[in-house]
């Protein structure tokens, strides 16, 4: 008759082991247990690599703009972002700020009152208020100003696109 191996203890603990409390295996523990302790293994490195890798850098809904060594201290800059979207920093004043504007015909750039496209006849105030002009038929629409964040010498904005108008 075959032996019921279901009532057989696994694990015991040995009377002179008892202060140790050490536990003594009377079978192997079998390929899952290899298999299962190689997989933990494999997700804490991918977790550690992916950490590595990205440390530092701000994730969503932050994008990378350019090296902010592309814009000049005590400057006023006009970067590419969208399609339908200009990006203005502004790096006066021992600061740096960012806002969005519509594209236009030239670039937008720094007046000692704040903003203009001298091209179009449009002006700013420092914080993106649209300012009469005496070439302007009507003020343009307001810059919209945005988060800003540098890591690791790249600029990062948070510039979610705005919700339209709902009727």
């Amino acid at each position: 008759m075959p032996k019921d191996r279901s009532q057989e203890r696994i694990a015991y603990l040995p009377s002179r082991a008892a202060g140790a409390r050490k536990l003594v295996l009377r079978s192997q523990l079998g390929v899952p247990w290899l298999l299962a302790a190689v997989l933990f293994g494999l997700v804490i490195l991918v977790a550690g690599v992916l950490f590595l890798v990205k440390a530092g850098r701000p994730g969503a809904p932050w994008e990378r703009v350019a090296p902010v060594a592309r814009f000049a201290d005590g400057t006023v800059t006009q970067a590419p972002y969208r399609a339908d979207e200009v990006l203005v920093v502004d790096r006066r004043g021992g600061t740096l700020r960012a806002f969005l504007a519509a594209p236009g015909p030239c670039p937008v750039v720094g007046t000692p009152s704040g903003f203009a496209r001298p091209c179009a006849g449009q002006a700013w105030g420092s914080g993106g208020e649209p300012a009469p002009t005496a070439r302007a038929a009507s003020p343009p629409p307001p810059l919209r100003a945005v988060p800003v964040t540098v890591a690791k010498g790249e600029l990062y904005v948070d510039a979610p696109r705005p919700h339209p108008p709902s009727h």
